[in-house]
């Protein structure tokens, strides 16, 4: 049996990107919860390590959103908007995370058709060369994206956060029809 399936970048991109950024922002939630639980003070958990060469939890927000805006400006044959440096307090992360899902959501198929046939000039730090469009999507735009939010995830559990799977996986039932479990 043979499916014609025919996803575009906007369709593997944008709707996964603003699905992975309400995952972050219950992660917000989650912190915050956990603060009041310890009663540790306010903000504590925004400054937490996985390892002490990594980002901070607070960090992984803040750099995951000055990515999708590089990411995208990219595969919109843009420059890169000058990255933000968001404040690390919980209000002002939650703020950012609402104005790059504003961006994505504003976003029309359009604006970013064709990109996977496109090829892509990568600079350093974390590679240096020329990408087509295809890798760049499937190796480099996707799994940076979801390394910030795993990474999220796994300080949140260290701490003792009751996450688990469910939680990174987001809300499934209003994207695919039914529920998770």
């Amino acid at each position: 049996m043979e499916f014609d399936v025919s996803l575009s970048v906007y369709d593997i991109t944008v709707p996964v990107m603003v699905h992975g950024l309400n995952v972050m922002n219950d992660y917000l939630d989650h912190a915050q919860a956990l603060e009041r639980t310890r009663g540790c003070e306010p903000g504590r958990i925004l400054g937490e390590r996985l390892a002490s060469d990594m980002l901070s939890f607070g960090e992984q927000f803040s750099v995951s959103c000055n990515k999708v805006d590089a990411h995208m400006a990219k595969l919109m044959q843009r420059d890169a908007p000058a990255p933000q440096n968001t404040l690390m307090m919980y209000p002002a992360l939650k703020g950012r995370l609402l104005e790059t899902r504003g961006f994505l959501q504003n976003l029309q198929p359009v604006e970013i058709a064709g990109a996977q046939s496109r090829t892509y000039e990568l600079t350093p730090p974390i590679v240096r060369g020329w990408f087509g469009g295809d890798d760049y999507i499937r190796h480099l735009v996707l799994p940076d994206f979801f390394f910030h939010i795993a990474i999220a995830h796994a300080i949140l559990r260290r701490l003792g956060a009751k996450i688990g799977k469910r939680d990174y996986l987001g809300n499934l039932s209003q994207q695919s029809g039914g529920d998770y479990s």
